[in-house]
């Protein structure tokens, strides 16, 4: 049954909150009981463009060798988000040499065959949802070494916000990796970063949070051809290298005036190959503020992986937040490591004085023990008082190895409740896979946040939606031509400013109708819109690998919920060695071009980067292109939009966390929650 709206509950988890880690970042991994290697990081080059909704990272290192003797080198980076990492290449004898994705067990025996040989080879490996870690080997005695790899990632906008995050800060939450090991995040000599955002749609603004001073931050001059907009960011290191001890964040903030809209990128290599499209909705939806007072519940993680940096940035995020809240607002605080604590003992009415005291009682927590995260969780739902709105707040580094571990637990456990769960993955190499799923059951939504990030300010955006109604059961139908394989299969609940991005395949070409269902407090309303799915258009094959990635996605989903077996196991392998990506059971490893054919392993991937490069060339010469496809037909013959020409949500006034200032932003969210 649905509830009305003054009866909703809503959750919020803010997990994995790694600020400041000061154990490990992305770099060179070395034992912590032996003798530093003479390895090193001598250059990192980064480069990223952003088009057409997903963004092609490419970083281009140089290793060097100090040392009078061959060494391996084992470089280790925390896994992006929703990235498919798709090309590994290696310089043999000057000339560069693509990877191909073999069966994991097959890849590591085949670099290990190489290594005993004396062969330049180079293994790319997922080590579960916390790192890739690349090795090379051998970086020659009094040499350099040259790896690139690139991955690719969809990137939505939110509340026309985009947001583009390259992770370097680990999480710190792998205890037996950082007992062996130890990371030399240094680059001896150059680091640079480079992005180029393509927009077809106007940007108001480009961020880069602090790196204010150092990024140089440029508009390419419009002219006739250029349809859109491109905006350049660089930043460099100066004399001596740098760190990748810091995440890089990019924000990029569209005009507020860029309408609602349906958008349809295709790629389909010939007329009688199978198509791959990737569909992005934003819409606009009259959902209604929450008017009346929140209890709001922080339930904070104390365990010992807690300690240092990230109990001081725990302590002074939810010290704001509560200086924040308004007097209609009830608190509550639960502390957890390996039991779970009522630290107020119920309820605390928001008052100044009351707010007060506890943040002072906050600011003097310390973490120690182990970590039971369900405990936590189960003590946020105890009590909720169903005449009131509810927000749980859970700040967590997100490990969890006391008490229930287990996906399905977590699940049974909501499926108990008629809540909404939000989830803040705070800092890099949490347990998103868990955080995703326990999202997706209860129709709440997901926000990462970078130790780049200004946490205040993304705290504030994400109550935008919190206080809003969302658009709930939504679903997308495609009529007309054959659209099949749609993933995500079942697109869940879609919050103040929030897309909503699926990709799919289709046979032939021509019309066809997309209808987008959703209720509003138990109303339904659709919307639709027609568009062509060509016969040919070759702009994009990234989309392919895209499309795998979202696939393998809910497969792995499956697994951890159910459990593995045989057959869920091979179509993931399948996929991965069919779209060359690196998954949980495939990896990718680079060999001589002779050793390629001696070990009868065909070229797939390096044809398929072939001819991704061979559009991304074909793309920089030309305009921008836009993707809209949100009009029908109206009974006059003239074409009417899908949402009406309204705008799409955004933060509408003031600075939000792209500008220099949230004063704007929190201003306008508390005239807003009077309303």
């Amino acid at each position: 049954m649905e509830k009305a709206v003054s009866k909703l509950k809503m959750v919020v988890i803010l997990a994995g909150l790694v600020l400041g880690v000061q154990v490990q970042a992305a770099g060179l991994m070395k034992p912590t009981n032996g003798n530093p290697s003479d390895v090193f990081i001598k250059s990192h080059k980064v480069s990223v463009i952003i088009n057409n909704g997903f963004a092609r990272t490419e970083v281009d290192q140089v290793f060097g060798n100090k040392s009078g003797q061959d060494l391996e080198a084992v470089y280790s980076f925390p896994i992006p988000q929703q990235a498919s990492l798709s090309e590994l290449s290696l310089w043999i004898n000057g000339v560069e040499v693509i990877g191909e994705v073999l069966e994991k067990e097959q890849a590591k025996q085949t670099y290990e065959q190489q290594k005993q040989k004396g062969n330049q080879t180079a293994i790319a490996e997922k080590n579960d949802f916390k790192t890739f870690d690349i090795s090379v080997s051998p970086i020659s005695a009094n040499a350099d070494t040259r790896v690139r790899l690139v991955y690719y990632q969809p990137l939505e906008i939110d509340l026309n916000i985009g947001r583009y995050v390259y992770p370097l800060a680990e999480g710190g939450v792998d205890e037996e990796r950082i007992s062996f090991w130890t990371v030399d995040d240094v680059v001896q000599e150059k680091f640079s970063f480079d992005l180029t955002l393509k927009s077809a749609f106007p940007v108001k603004e480009v961020r880069m949070p602090g790196y204010e001073t150092q990024a140089q931050i440029s508009k390419q001059p419009a002219d006739e051809t250029n349809v859109g907009e491109v905006h350049q960011v660089h930043l460099e290191s100066g004399e001596g290298g740098g760190r990748l001890s810091d995440d890089i964040v990019v924000y990029y903030r569209l005009a507020d005036d860029v309408p609602a809209r349906v958008e349809l990128v295709p790629y389909k290599s010939s007329a009688d190959s199978t198509g791959t499209f990737m569909v992005v909705v934003t819409p606009a939806a009259d959902l209604k503020p929450i008017g009346e007072g929140v209890d709001w519940n922080f339930v904070l993680d104390v365990s010992g992986s807690m300690q240092g940096a990230k109990i001081a940035t725990l302590t002074d995020g939810v010290s704001r937040v509560l200086g924040k809240l308004s007097p209609n607002d009830r608190f509550r605080i639960i502390t957890f490591n390996h039991n779970a604590q009522d630290f107020t003992q119920g309820y605390i009415a928001a008052s100044a004085e009351n707010v007060q005291n506890y943040i002072a009682q906050v600011k003097c927590i310390q973490a120690n023990g182990s970590t039971n995260l369900f405990e936590g969780l189960e003590m946020a739902y105890r009590g909720l008082d169903g005449e009131r709105s509810t927000g749980v707040v859970i700040v967590t580094d997100g490990v969890t190895n006391t008490g229930q571990t287990e996906h399905n637990a977590f699940v049974k456990l909501l499926k108990q409740y008629d809540v909404r769960l939000f989830t803040f993955v705070i800092g890099n190499s949490a347990n998103q896979p868990l955080l995703d799923t326990l999202t997706k059951e209860s129709n709440g939504f997901a926000m990462n946040i970078s130790d780049r990030d200004d946490i205040y300010g993304r705290l504030i955006q994400a109550k935008a939606k919190i206080l809003y109604e969302n658009l709930h059961d939504v679903q997308l139908r495609f009529t007309g031509e054959k659209v099949a394989d749609l993933t995500p299969a079942k697109p869940g609940a879609l919050y103040q400013g929030q897309q909503l991005v699926m990709f799919g395949h289709y046979k032939g070409s021509g019309p066809v109708q997309i209808e987008m269902k959703a209720k509003i407090s138990g109303q339904e309303q659709t919307w639709t819109c027609h568009a062509e799915l060509p016969s040919i258009d070759t702009d994009n094959p990234e989309l392919e690998r895209l499309w795998a990635l979202s696939s393998i996605d809910e497969i792995a989903e499956q697994i951890r919920l159910g459990g593995e077996n045989d057959s869920l196991r091979k179509q993931i392998i399948a996929l991965g060695t069919e779209y060359s990506l690196v998954t949980d059971y495939t990896s990718m490893v680079v060999l001589s071009e002779d050793e390629y054919e001696t070990a009868g392993i065909q070229r797939n991937n390096a044809n398929r980067v072939q001819k991704e490069r061979d559009a991304q060339q074909q793309r920089a010469s030309q305009a921008i292109k836009s993707y809209r496809v949100d009009t029908n037909p109206g009974p006059d013959g003239n074409n009417k939009p899908t949402f009406d020409n309204r705008p799409s949500p955004g933060i509408g006034i003031g600075s939000g966390p792209v500008g220099p200032l949230f004063i704007g932003l929190m201003l306008w969210l508390k005239r807003r929650k009077g309303d």
